[in-house]
């Protein structure tokens, strides 16, 4: 199986993605940024992230470039890092990955994912024709200090109290940043983990909140957060104890932007299509456009848009930067409550029609290839999305389906007028996925 995938690198470590494979993709990146720029690298807490790091970074070194370690930081850390010296940089890890997993993010000096520039690097990869110079490794243990005075006059002190949940993820290293933004944290597996504490993976979602939720209603936080494990993503839990995904967050942070400044907005083809009239209610513009974080920043920067959201809950504030952050998210989400609302409030005054997603186990890539063409046949007045097909089923009601860009996965999603119509929508799809699954197996 490649490691090199729609915008990053990801492999069973040990398997796809060896020591000597890291040392290979360190020199197809450096001969291709011509062993003459600076790389940021950080990495998240896996067991094989700091061993990928040594090899990766040899192997920019041996080209010419020079390395700036970031060493154990949040994704979003070495995003920021990258876009506000205008380097590259690159991120070692696997987001929500099992543990076997490790993998890269590179990424633009202007804050942006490589996208058209991962298969430039991988013709170089399989080349195996590589610059040889002199380059050098240094570390900068102050990126973290840069990241929150960039934020200090925007929040200033924030007394909301708040849970985190970090799953012994990178984001265990947002927890003193909070703090030092006067937050009062009660943190959840916040000690870094290699083994996730037990967790199949770092998955903000379903079963993997059920300690976070019980912890806001027991201590009566404002809000819980949970990071994924990179901690680009973050999903939220109202003092309720609630599950909020990524359609209903986003419509609280479009109201609080659009009531400011007006602009676009961005959304992927799986959020709640009523975010479209608060939107437009408050003057906005609203594009839909492809799931996936690397499609996203660069459309942000394209439309120059306020805010992108995800049904996956990755938050993009273009106010000030393209790229997902699960730190800033949290970070806004506890100003906009400042003011005395309770998120369960705000919730409740959006009634959204309720949305679902699945994640169906195809095995392999090639499966999950060969059903989206499959289902490409037999919908052909389906939306293409290029990596799937969206299918509108009345004027609310829609049924995206798409291969993940991380996993031998199916995406299914779906939106229904109620809870009971949705449940109909899922189960008729999902059926109809596993039938063709089992047809090609």
């Amino acid at each position: 199986m490649s490691i090199f995938r729609a915008y990053d690198l990801r492999g069973i470590y040990g398997k796809d993605l060896t020591d000597e494979i890291a040392l290979r993709v360190g020199r197809a990146l450096g001969t291709f940024l011509r062993g003459s720029e600076t790389v940021c690298i950080g990495f998240d807490t896996r067991f094989s992230s700091k061993k990928i790091f040594d090899c990766f970074s040899s192997g920019l070194v041996s080209t010419g470039c020079e390395v700036i370690s970031l060493g154990l930081v949040p994704n979003p850390i070495v995003y920021f890092y990258a876009w506000e010296n205008r380097i590259f940089g690159c991120y070692i890890g696997a987001s929500h990955n099992p543990k076997e997993w490790g993998g890269f993010k590179m990424i633009e000096p202007d804050g942006t994912s490589f996208v058209e520039d991962v298969e430039r690097v991988e013709r170089i990869f399989n080349s195996g024709t590589f610059l040889k110079k002199k380059g050098r490794l240094e570390r900068d243990k102050n990126a973290i200090e840069e990241y929150k005075r960039f934020f200090q006059k925007k929040f200033g002190i924030l007394k909301n109290r708040i849970a985190v949940e970090c799953f012994g993820g990178a984001g265990v290293k947002a927890v003193d940043i909070f703090k030092d933004f006067g937050l009062e944290v009660i943190s959840l597996h916040g000690k870094p983990d290699g083994n996730f504490y037990g967790f199949e993976r770092p998955e903000p979602k379903g079963e993997n909140l059920k300690f976070l939720r019980e912890t806001v209603k027991r201590e009566k936080a404002e809000f819980g957060v949970a990071f994924d494990g990179d901690a680009d993503r973050s999903v939220f839990v109202d003092n309720k104890g609630r599950e909020l995904n990524g359609s209903v967050m986003s419509s609280i942070f479009i109201r609080e932007i659009l009531e400011k400044r007006k602009g676009k907005i961005i959304l992927t083809a799986d959020c709640a299509s009523e975010i479209k009239k608060i939107v437009e209610s408050l003057g906005g513009e609203l594009i839909w456009w492809r799931v996936g974080h690397g499609f996203i920043e660069k459309k942000c920067l394209e439309e120059k848009a306020l805010f992108a959201g995800e049904q996956s809950s990755h938050f993009y504030f273009n106010e000030f930067y393209p790229f997902s952050d699960g730190i800033l998210a949290t970070l806004y989400l506890a100003k906009i409550l400042s003011r005395g609302k309770k998120l369960s409030k705000l919730v409740d005054e959006l009634k959204l029609h309720p949305t679902e997603k699945l994640y169906i186990n195809a095995e392999t890539d090639e499966n999950k290839i060969r059903v989206i063409e499959e289902l490409k046949k037999s919908f052909p007045k389906a939306i293409d999305i290029m990596d799937g097909i969206k299918i509108e089923l009345n004027d609310i009601e829609w049924v995206l389906i798409r291969a993940s860009q991380t996993l031998p996965e199916i995406n299914l999603c779906a939106e229904g007028k109620n809870k009971n119509r949705l449940k109909e929508i899922v189960q008729k799809y999902s059926k109809l996925i596993n039938q063709k699954l089992r047809a090609i197996r």
